[in-house]
């Protein structure tokens, strides 16, 4: 460990026990972004599979009982297969880090609070035969195709039939002075080089000239019916200004036409499915007056095309094969959340000529100003391969996976029955999870039940204490379910002192100690993680037992001299990375933690003093 933070356990076999795991969090532990298991099921602050696994096998051998308390879409319960059929690149990190694991089956129990995730957990760890599922895939897409082709043909620029890839729409803005009417698309999309104005820039309105800021000029609205709820209702108004599309290999893009137009004053006029769920949305923490006006209900987050597209398709899958049906359910709204709704997104990115198409941004309920309507089908199409090749990865392994989707305040598991536990517990403040989720559970036709949702919310009426409530619940039963010789792996992230308290106090209380800590190194940020001005490179890991511990060396010292030893070791390390303000930040916390001291300065604070100290 750390100088002057050292910890003696009790007795030679402990120790021995935890010598063995002392290479595991003497290194950050990297943990990738891709992959066919990572890329099958989008979910906020997910970590790589397979990092897991070498953490499972490591700490735990053959027939162990694994336990995640905060499952999300599983990746605990997919490492626990991995860990029967390792890749080459887990037994090249486990060589790489000087680890030993034993590989070889476990039994994994996953308590997953939220709907969506306990069920995309219990589909990928519990997965169909991956041929039977490609090959009914492949005839859900061409099913659906024969059904809602019509609605996706586009004329190319050069008069030929083609496919629509995606179409872009604007809001439409209402100048304050003439009272006209003008897109966001043409006064705010510039060119050479390509950009978006910023919302304080400035523009002439397009027919009076009068000098308007985007971020301030009014949306225009319309009124129209909602055959759904039967009234009219008053939305953004929202017009087609690009189509992109394909005429075999080659894509292309154009203005829109009258064909275009045609097509959706056609849309306009279908009835939709049966599937299309009619369902109230619970707007909370995430809920933003503007790009949200005249969304109250799912439906109103899709264009009506794609709304009779994802209905359809999940009519469609009803005449699939029984044994895959689950599975073509996850493979739709693996696409639908991040791609299918009026979250989707086009952005600019440096030295490029064209809009970059991405999807939705994670952990927020966004719409911008220019949402981008995407063809489902040509995306499902794509997501086949990445989730068959999910399936292909683990469908063989002998490892047993259990998934429970309830609140891990109560465990089922008896007392003593878990040999190790790792979990990456929701970050207080950071991700509503329950709202966010929404969009894909109703379609499946359960919202999670956030009553005992560890998080901190203005809309659910719940404060830093009943956060902790929560986690110190979660701890509890966590230590009476866990061998006497059982450990845990905690991931955390919150740039916030008093958060980083509130955990310290729900682990001690439980009976848990901090015996070793380190980074885990995602290559690869979330939105939140870059845009928050507390964000925290690489998320804290810690090692907790429930072992007795005893301090056998002096105090960490002040804020002040840990700052400045985190620093000198860092300047010496070979890996540039160490010297990042937020990388520092990691460290501090760790140190604290380790020592058993308090986390006392916030990231933003902490920030202040290391750029105060001379590193940038």
């Amino acid at each position: 460990m750390k100088k002057g933070i050292k910890k003696s356990l009790n007795n030679t076999g402990d120790a021995e026990q935890f010598a063995a795991l002392r290479p595991m969090y003497a290194q950050p532990l990297p943990s990738t972004r891709t992959g066919a298991l990572y890329n099958a099921f989008s979910y906020p602050t997910k970590i790589s599979p397979e990092a897991i696994a070498v953490f499972i096998a490591t700490h735990t051998i053959p027939g162990s009982t694994v336990l995640d308390t905060f499952a999300g879409s599983g990746t605990t319960g997919l490492a626990a297969k991995l860990c029967d059929k390792p890749t080459a690149g887990m037994e090249r990190l486990a060589s790489q880090m000087g680890l030993n694991p034993i590989w070889g089956p476990r039994r994994a129990v996953l308590y997953e609070l939220g709907a969506i995730g306990c069920f995309a957990a219990d589909v990928m760890c519990n997965p169909p035969d991956p041929t039977l599922f490609e090959r009914e895939a492949t005839a859900l897409i061409r099913d659906a195709y024969a059904e809602l082709g019509a609605l996706l043909e586009v004329v190319d620029d050069e008069g030929k039939s083609g496919v629509l890839r995606h179409a872009i729409w604007s809001d439409v803005l209402a100048c304050p002075n003439c009272n006209k009417e003008h897109t966001f698309w043409d006064v705010g999309v510039l060119n050479n080089p390509l950009r978006i104005r910023n919302s304080d820039d400035l523009y002439p309105c397009p027919s009076c000239s009068k000098k308007l800021s985007l971020g301030t000029v009014k949306r225009a609205t319309e009124d129209y019916y909602d055959d759904l709820l039967d009234r009219t209702i008053e939305r953004r108004k929202r017009v087609l200004v690009r189509i992109h599309g394909k005429t075999g290999k080659r894509k292309w893009q154009r203005p829109p036409e009258e064909s275009d137009l045609a097509i959706i004053r056609r849309v306009d006029l279908l009835k939709l499915p049966t599937k299309v769920p009619i369902a109230e949305l619970k707007l909370g923490d995430l809920y933003r007056s503007g790009y949200h006006f005249g969304v109250t209900h799912l439906h109103h987050l899709y264009t009506r095309r794609n709304l009779i597209c994802l209905a359809t398709i999940f009519d469609l899958i009803e005449r699939r094969d029984e044994r895959v049906r689950r599975a073509l359910r996850l493979l739709t709204l693996s696409y639908n959340q991040s791609h299918s709704t009026l979250m989707t997104r086009i952005v600019v990115k440096n030295g490029q000529s064209d809009f970059v198409l991405t999807g939705a941004q994670s952990g927020v309920l966004y719409i911008s100003s220019l949402p981008v309507e995407k063809n489902i089908l040509e995306g499902l199409k794509r997501k086949v391969k990445s989730l068959r090749d999910a399936f292909a990865l683990i469908c063989e392994s002998r490892s047993e996976v259990v998934v429970r989707n309830q609140s891990s305040t109560s465990l089922v598991e008896s007392t003593e029955s878990v040999n190790y536990l790792f979990t990456d517990p929701p970050f207080a403040d950071f991700i509503p999870y329950s709202e966010i989720n929404q969009v894909n559970e109703l379609w499946i036709g359960k919202r999670t039940d956030d009553t005992n949702e560890a998080v901190m919310s203005s809309a659910q009426g719940k404060t830093l204490t009943d956060y902790g409530r929560i986690m110190s619940a979660v701890f509890k039963e966590a230590m009476r379910v866990l061998a006497p010789d059982g450990m845990a792996t905690v991931v955390f992230h919150a740039g916030k002192a008093e958060v980083w308290s509130t955990l310290q106090r729900a682990y001690r209380d439980a009976g848990f100690e901090v015996v070793a800590t380190s980074v885990l190194d995602k290559l690869q940020a979330s939105f939140k993680q870059v845009v928050s001005t507390v964000s925290v490179k690489g998320d804290p890991l810690l090692l907790l037992t429930k072992l007795a511990v005893r301090t056998v060396s002096k105090s960490p010292g002040t804020h002040c001299e840990i700052i400045t030893e985190l620093i000198e070791q860092a300047r010496i390390s070979a890996d540039p990375a160490e010297l990042e303000p937020t990388r520092l930040y990691s460290r501090y916390v760790n140190s604290c933690l380790e020592s058993g001291g308090i986390v006392e300065m916030n990231a933003d604070e902490f920030y202040a003093r290391v750029e105060a100290a001379g590193v940038v």
